[in-house]
């Protein structure tokens, strides 16, 4: 019978009937595995209806075949928890066969007596553990050793009141490199899950482990190389042996065999003083293991770069690569191509800049709009990173958008907000540029920035009223981050340009205290009609609305690209836990794994303390996706952004050194007595609204 007509879902009665035919028939042996295998079909099903067939699979452990008992064992082990009383009546076929002469069946029983969490079994399971534990035959002493682990997991006091972890522990001495490293990997569980136990061990015992690698499994190499990380070195030298010997893993085939060895490499070279140094080739050699993984399925890369990103966040200097080995492929996922663009931005610098941007302004043109718009993000961010290539990164940014396509304009407005908080009073012509393209623009995070750069530039844009006028047309449909902007920009467009904001202003505030149906908005905007309309708004000096410039117009704080350093504490966690999910969320261990024990480098004489840089609070600053201004996800690697659809909170006029942006004087020539009646009308207008207002309330 094929494998694909056994998984089709059958009742208990139905092979009740099968398995009676069966044992009527001449060789009733093969017609009865047939049976068997349906009924662990179904267990793969997931179908519990089989577990009143209990008497009936017990019955056939009389049968010595060992093909059948496999089966029959299995069946016991997920059905037994479901039928407990009748799961008792296997106990005495058990307890025999832990005396059979067959190392497999001797071994079997082990396994599914530690695999029911049933009381009965519990108690029969100390027993035959400790005869397996010194039983002649490895295979029987590694599952034994498993078994110890799936003992603690039903009842860890029983397991520690019959000293079944100290006998576990004499299994580390075993002459056999799978029952050492089974016997690691039950060990590491009963740590994991222990408050009170720790898994130690010295010098000595870390090289003879290091000698079983070579005639290991993967799996046996793996448990060998966590366990390493049980030792805490007191000096340099016995943590540079260390490195050196687990070095030769790094060529190994399978991809978490190398992944577990770069984790015990990087938790080693916390114990020596600038590794890199003393191993010329150790950074070239982590790295060029890394790319081969790049060779595996998409799966596997993905772990991989999230890994490369860890390591380039917190040993840097213990890895060298190419940024070139990062660059996208066609036939790579959309997440595979997100990752190597984090990875490639964390990798740019003032040497290699110009290849970075040669491959990102060639995926800003693909195809594939996501690919594009993170391609933008990207290059914005360089240019917030690295100030001495900035120009170029504008440059690019600006080809992009002068091409007029609806996207990348849009995302180009994004970026180039942010690029303009980074350097002031830089950029005007690029500015004016893209603003040239305002009718392109109908997202609302590019809408926002759209309005926020004409508020900024609104002195250097010619026909800027018109333009102005022409965006927030739809005020009232608007999103509220949009309108936050356009509040801020047409109170800023006013105080530079009083003629001709004054019609927009009147607009704006009207549209925002009067139809808004948000009270955020409507605060807003008696707020700033508050601000403009003050009998105190003049000053002293008499000039034109200073103290409300000096309010609004205040400078924005500078942003800076910060984002490149985690807490240390976060990062040396991850960098313990190389090669799992947490590494691939950048996330502290139990926000992914709840009931994690949280891991730290042990204290030692030489352990070296991590250089404390500009802390983040949030672990995935790294991820392709952050929080921009105003609520946008703006990049790839976000650069911390203030809220600048708000003006500056600092509501004490400055002195008249400080510095501004803009000119706020720049209109001091003009006719102040029109300007002051324009006041007037506006304290009228304020005083009205207000008046509705409480009457409303």
């Amino acid at each position: 019978m094929s494998d694909g007509k056994l998984f089709a879902k059958s009742n208990s009665v139905e092979l009740r009937a099968e398995l009676e035919q069966a044992m009527k028939k001449s060789k009733s042996h093969s017609r009865i595995k047939i049976v068997l295998r349906k009924v662990i079909a179904n267990i793969i099903l997931n179908n519990n209806e089989l577990a009143a067939m209990m008497p009936d699979v017990i019955d056939l452990f009389k049968i010595d075949d060992l093909e059948i008992r496999k089966m029959c064992f299995q069946y016991l082990s997920n059905y037994a928890h479901v039928n407990p009383r009748d799961a008792s009546e296997a106990l005495p076929y058990l307890e025999q066969f832990l005396n059979d002469s067959s190392p497999i069946v001797r071994a079997l029983a082990i396994r599914t007596l530690a695999s029911v969490a049933n009381k009965d079994y519990i108690e029969r399971t100390v027993g035959a553990v400790r005869t397996g534990l010194g039983d002649v035959d490895p295979y029987v002493r590694k599952t034994a050793a498993y078994a110890v682990s799936r003992l603690y997991q039903h009842d860890p006091t029983r397991t520690e009141k019959h000293n079944l972890i100290s006998e576990l522990n004499e299994l580390l001495y075993d002459k056999n490199q799978v029952v050492v490293s089974n016997a690691l990997a039950s060990l590491s569980y009963v740590t994991d899950h222990s408050r009170t136990l720790t898994l130690a061990i010295d010098k000595a015992h870390s090289m003879a482990l290091i000698t079983h690698l070579g005639n290991a499994n993967e799996w046996c190499q793996i448990y060998i190389l966590n366990s390493l990380m049980s030792y805490v070195p007191q000096n340099s030298e016995e943590a540079l042996d260390l490195i050196e010997a687990t070095i030769p893993s790094l060529q190994h085939e399978n991809s978490s065999v190398v992944l577990n060895a770069i984790k015990v490499i990087v938790y080693y070279s916390h114990y020596v003083k600038n590794p890199g140094l003393i191993f010329p080739t150790l950074p070239k050699r982590l790295g060029t293991s890394l790319i081969s993984l790049l060779s595996k399925p998409a799966e596997i890369q993905f772990l991989v770069l999230r890994n490369v990103i860890l390591l380039l966040l917190g040993s840097k200097d213990l890895v060298s690569f190419e940024v070139e080995m990062f660059f996208c492929h066609n036939e790579d996922p959309i997440y595979i191509k997100d990752t190597k663009l984090e990875i490639i931005y964390l990798l740019a610098n003032e040497q290699n800049v110009h290849v970075v941007l040669r491959e990102l302004e060639e995926y800003a043109t693909e195809v594939d709009v996501s690919m594009a718009r993170k391609a933008i993000r990207a290059l914005g961010n360089l240019a917030v990173k690295l100030p001495n290539a900035a120009d170029a990164c504008v440059e690019v940014i600006q080809n992009l958008f002068n091409e007029g396509i609806s996207y990348i304009v849009q995302e180009s407005a994004v970026v180039l907000k942010n690029i303009m908080r980074k350097y002031p009073n830089k950029f005007q012509q690029e500015t004016l540029e893209l603003v040239k393209f305002y009718k392109l623009i109908d997202e609302p995070d590019a809408k926002a920035s759209m309005i926020w750069i004409i508020g900024q530039a609104c002195q250097f844009i010619d026909s800027v009223e018109t333009i102005f006028e022409v965006i927030i047309s739809n005020f009232k449909d608007d999103p509220i981050e949009v309108q936050y902007a356009t509040l801020t920009a047409a109170t800023k467009l006013y105080l530079m340009l009083p003629e001709k904001g004054e019609k927009t202003v009147l607009n704006v505030l009207k549209w925002a205290t009067e139809e808004s149906d948000n009270p955020d908005i409507r605060e807003r905007g008696y707020i700033y009609w508050r601000l403009i309309s003050s009998e105190y708004a003049s000053g002293k000096s008499g000039n034109f609305q200073e103290v409300t410039k000096e309010i609004i117009l205040n400078p924005n704080p500078i942003i800076s690209p910060e984002n490149d350093s985690i807490d240390p504490k976060i990062l040396e966690e991850l960098e313990l836990n190389i090669g799992t999910l947490a590494s691939i969320y950048l996330k502290p261990v139990s926000h992914v794994f709840r009931l994690a024990k949280v891991k730290s480098l042990p204290n030692s004489p030489v352990l070296q303390k991590r250089a404390q840089g500009p802390v983040t609070s949030d672990v995935t600053v790294a991820t392709k996706n952050a929080q921009s201004t105003s609520g946008r996800k703006v990049s790839v690697i976000s650069s911390p952004v203030a809220d600048t659809s708000f003006p500056a909170r600092n509501l004490t006029p400055r002195s008249t050194s400080s510095k501004q942006t803009y000119d706020s004087t720049g209109s001091s020539n003009e006719d102040i007595s029109s300007k002051d009646s324009f006041a007037k009308r506006l304290t009228r207008k304020a005083t009205q609204l207000a008046a509705r207002k409480g009457s409303r309330d």
